[in-house]
């Protein structure tokens, strides 16, 4: 199971927030962009952000991909999160640490495809949204299926 203290405790990640002073709560935000942006990349290519998220070595286009995150997470700390621009420009140094925590994540439990990466970055950003309602209001569910095998996965 990951969840944003796994992501938190990332010593690279850990090293680039504690060198700025992020508060417990931002970092916590920090870590929420940091999935929003891969989350929104892998939607729109998820063949291309599965290889940058691979175990391979980056090829021209993931590295393209990996600007492409960088942009949006630099974009996402300075308006969601709220930082200063040249606050939010430091610690978007973070992000490959974050990448790497699932990275790794996903290839310890044989997961790093396609679907893998899918049913984490979903578990993920539920677990950002701080209660047991889905986005209509209802409570959430177990699933079963393939939804309950990936909550198997994530321990839910």
């Amino acid at each position: 199971m990951i969840d944003v203290n796994d992501i938190l405790k990332n010593d690279a990640v850990k090293g680039v927030l504690d060198q700025f002073g992020v508060t417990e709560e931002q970092a916590k935000s920090v870590a929420g962009t940091a999935v929003d942006s891969i989350k929104n990349k892998f939607q729109k290519d998820p063949k291309q952000m599965s290889s940058l998220l691979s175990e391979n070595e980056n090829t021209d286009a993931d590295n393209a991909m990996a600007k492409e995150v960088e942009d949006d997470f630099l974009d996402g700390l300075i308006k969601k999160v709220g930082l200063p621009e040249n606050v939010a420009d430091q610690i978007k140094g973070a992000l490959p640490g974050i990448m790497n925590t699932v990275t790794s994540k996903l290839s310890a439990d044989g997961q790093n495809n396609e679907g893998g990466i899918a049913g984490m970055l979903g578990n993920i950003t539920e677990m950002f949204d701080g209660d047991d309602n889905d986005s209509a209001g209802d409570v959430k569910k177990s699933s079963g299926g393939i939804g309950g095998l990936i909550g198997k996965f994530f321990g839910k």
